[in-house]
């Protein structure tokens, strides 16, 4: 079956009235691009004028921005993931479209309504509006955000006015790593519009797919390609968490421990919710598959009994009947593979999920705080209180 041209070449990353510019600000991989250069270009960018200018302010402000661990987690960890997460996922996605075709989940007579979701999530994807607000909500949240005595003195000098370094992170680093998350969520968002439409489509699901979900786990395997973005989103929590605590350290590690495990909650929500669009068609497809076999079934079972015990059931075989071959018959066979069949059918999830992608996303949310628990000496006492609360 001949591939759409939409999704030959689908992408929820490049294209948009601004990819000229973000390519130059390298925010989008070029044709060619250089992985390495465009994942430092940027986050340099945001953070080395700050230290340029903390330097040149002279102490007590450079020791303030040295300890400042949630400014440097963001700019020099979380910045370079989620640029570098873009040519992975955007490459998982598209595997997972063209899928739909090549598996023939997707009848060739709806081909042309498939062709039409991914032109919309296209167009979803390159809407210049969206991005132009996208934009100016990230400068508008700096604008509003108040400096106050809470902050780093490297920040704001006086407790109110900030100081060069504050400047810029105010009017570029920040704005910066709230753009790239906003857009996340943007490109998050076309991508759900698509996964619903195509659960609106006569899907061909199979109910005896081995699988259990009708041939659509790929998708559940596609969004956690997501996970990359969760652990960027992780370990900026985690250094804010970090900075709370050296501020005023907490005695309970699990309520030191809570921001994560709130967050790897929600990240697998927000990260699978759009399958459940899928619930529906595979529901449908349960009950015509569990009807189909259980008819099939009966046919079955009644050739085989009258094979093996008599014309009629309950009847006892005639003394001068033959008797059939036992071993090696198929008719044994053929009722094993039928049961089989039936309760992969009747084992039929209705929600496209697996465990490992699950997983992956969880650990994605948790894994930055591991260090952060043995760094503030948290991580025996959270295992103790753990244990305690499931024993």
């Amino acid at each position: 079956m001949d591939v759409p041209a939409s999704l030959q070449d689908f992408s929820l990353i490049r294209g948009g009235p601004f990819l000229p510019l973000r390519r130059w600000l390298h925010l989008t991989p070029s044709r060619r691009p250089h992985p390495l250069r465009r994942v430092l270009a940027l986050p340099l960018l945001a953070w080395l004028p700050l230290l340029v200018l903390t330097v040149a302010r002279g102490e007590p402000s450079l020791h303030a921005f040295l300890l400042d661990f949630p400014i440097h987690i963001r700019l020099l960890l979380s910045v370079p993931l989620l640029l570098a997460a873009e040519p992975f996922v955007d490459h998982r996605l598209a595997l997972a479209a063209r899928q739909l075709v090549t598996s023939e989940l997707v009848p060739a007579e709806h081909l042309h309504a498939l062709d039409a979701a991914a032109r919309e999530a296209k167009r979803l994807r390159s809407l210049g509006l969206v991005e132009a607000g996208l934009l100016v909500l990230s400068y508008a949240l700096s604008l509003v955000q108040e400096l106050g005595e809470k902050h780093a003195e490297w920040l704001t000098g006086d407790g109110r006015h900030p100081t060069l370094a504050g400047g810029w992170y105010l009017a570029m680093s920040l704005p910066l790593f709230r753009f790239l998350v906003l857009w996340w969520l943007w490109r998050g968002i076309a991508w759900s519009f698509f996964l619903f439409r195509v659960s609106r489509l006569p899907l061909a699901l199979k109910p005896t797919h081995p699988d259990f979900t009708g041939g659509l786990r790929f998708l559940c395997n596609a969004q956690s390609s997501f996970s990359l973005v969760v652990f960027a989103l992780a370990c900026t929590t985690a250094g804010i968490t970090r900075q709370l605590s050296r501020m005023g350290p907490t005695e309970d590690p699990l309520r030191y421990a809570t921001p994560q495990l709130v967050l790897a909650l929600v990240a697998v929500l927000l990260v699978f919710a759009p399958l459940a669009f899928f619930s529906r068609p595979l529901l449908r497809a349960k009950r015509l598959g569990e009807l189909h076999f259980s008819t099939l079934a009966a046919l079955h079972s009644r050739d085989f009994e009258r094979k093996w015990f008599g014309a009629e059931v309950g009847t006892a075989r005639a003394p001068g009947d033959p008797q059939p071959q036992l071993l090696g018959a198929i008719e044994f066979s053929s009722l094993a593979d039928l049961g089989t069949a039936f309760d992969v059918t009747h084992r039929m999830r209705l929600f496209p999920w697996s465990r490992r992608p699950l997983l992956s996303v969880t650990i994605a949310a948790l894994t930055p705080l591991a260090p952060l628990l043995i760094l503030d000496r948290q991580f025996l006492g959270l295992l103790v209180q753990l244990a305690q609360k499931l024993l």
